[in-house]
């Protein structure tokens, strides 16, 4: 017989070992300058702050006359101010004269504002008198500053226009573009090295010979690890053999990963030997923990790195990738714990029973009726494929909680951010 479970763990013991290590390798991130063409779903590894005022100068935010708001203030339809029009400001050119009193230029939306001038007139509300003395008149005043946004009024110089942590959008790109900024420091993107354990898998696209399964897990897995801001790099499948385990892992240190995940071989079968591999090469912190799916979940060291071993049957690995790999990488990625994925509340459309003694977790399919959600319980077991695309999240019944009664309030937890609604 192969090695038994060291210890079953609690999951909150396992939680607070993953959390304290995830803190001290956080610190170690390095950082990176990238252009902002590449900064999308980058973390801004500081505070940035703008070089210059936005807008850069007083800018015209309507299409009309660049005057003196005096010359217009007993404007009206009845009377209206006449004013001698000097030239013409189009945007992105700077003025070629300035505006005096009984003057005025035409000026585009986004050009700047005239020495002299203080107001702009909407076109709408002007007319012109006469094309060959190139007078407008003007049946509405304006108030000084009016149509006008100021240098600095929307950004001023040092005001920091992205704060550390945050996962860039194109929210902060666009503002970081105006800003005049090329490139910005973010966190480097932890590498995690994505292994599978098995003989009986192969890689999809080979032939399916008897006996044989694709490998789910590699591509799951690796998804899952981008989805948590760091890079995957799959090295492939080990088969049920110490050397070959051995060699990925060794591979995997070679490549300088800074986490490596490795699915099957957890359990105490006879063929499983992903766990005395580790403890060769390092220390095993974790193995067992109290919750169905995901008992075997081994957590261990080797030379600093942490190492994963998820049990093999596609949705216990994708439960305990989310609950105890994911924090991990989030964490050392720097990405917020806001972002750690949504939750839904939403009511049970079935009884849902747990097995006494044990922390549980349902998959569920969420749907929308009405104006609320209704959590669907997928029963078909660990092992199915068809588990992981029906799933949208999961919810937890604790220790003591054997039964969800029909219509009873839960909280699914998301499998991913980017959920879409259903209907049934």
């Amino acid at each position: 017989m192969g090695k038994q479970f060291l210890e079953i763990a609690e999951k909150e013991k396992v939680e607070e070992i993953v959390a304290e290590l995830s803190a001290k390798l956080a610190k170690q991130t390095e950082k990176e300058k990238v252009g902002i063409d590449e900064a999308l779903g980058r973390i801004a590894s500081t505070d940035i702050f703008s070089v210059l005022n936005i807008p850069p100068f007083d800018r015209a935010t309507m299409d009309g006359y660049a005057v003196i708001a005096a010359d217009t203030f007993y404007a009206d339809e009845n009377n209206p101010a006449s004013l001698i029009i000097s030239g013409y400001v189009p945007a992105g050119e700077l003025p070629s004269q300035d505006v005096e009193s009984g003057y005025c230029l035409g000026i585009s939306t986004g050009a700047p504002i005239p020495k002299g001038a203080n107001a702009v007139v909407k076109i709408e509300n002007t007319f012109l008198d006469d094309a060959e003395i190139k007078k407008v008149k003007i049946y509405k005043p304006v108030a000084p500053n009016e149509n006008i946004m100021l240098a600095g009024t929307d950004i001023k110089r040092g005001e920091r226009v992205v704060k550390g942590g945050t996962t860039l959008t194109p929210r902060e790109t666009g503002v970081l573009a105006a800003c005049g900024l090329k490139e910005v420091s973010v966190r480097k993107r932890p590498k995690v090295a994505v292994i599978s354990t098995g003989n009986e898998i192969l890689v999809p696209g080979e032939d399916l010979k008897p006996g044989k399964i694709y490998d789910v897990n590699a591509q799951a897995i690796s998804d899952s690890v981008r989805e948590c801001g760091c890079v995957p790099l799959t090295l492939g499948i080990a088969r049920d053999n110490v050397n070959e385990i051995s060699g990925s892992l060794k591979e995997a240190l070679k490549r300088d990963v800074d986490v490596i995940i490795a699915s099957g071989g957890t359990s105490a079968g006879v063929g499983d030997l992903l766990p005395n591999v580790i403890e060769e090469l390092g220390e095993i912190i974790v193995h067992g923990v109290d919750i169905k799916p995901g008992k075997p979940l081994i957590f261990g060291l080797i030379r600093g790195k942490p190492v994963f071993g998820l049990p093999g049957n596609p949705t216990s690995a994708l439960i305990t990738f989310n609950l105890f790999a994911a924090p991990l990488l989030r964490t050392i990625a720097g990405i917020r714990s806001l972002e750690e994925g949504e939750r839904r509340s939403a009511k049970a459309a079935i009884r849902i029973f747990s097995e006494r003694g044990r922390n549980e977790y349902v998959l569920v399919n969420l749907v929308q009726e009405n104006d609320e959600f209704v959590a669907y319980p997928i029963l078909s077991g660990s092992g199915a494929i068809t588990t992981l695309s029906k799933a949208d999240g999961y919810l937890y019944m604790a220790k003591g909680k054997e039964i969800i009664e029909e219509g009873e309030m839960v909280e699914v937890k998301l499998l991913t951010n980017r959920y879409q609604l259903k209907n049934r």
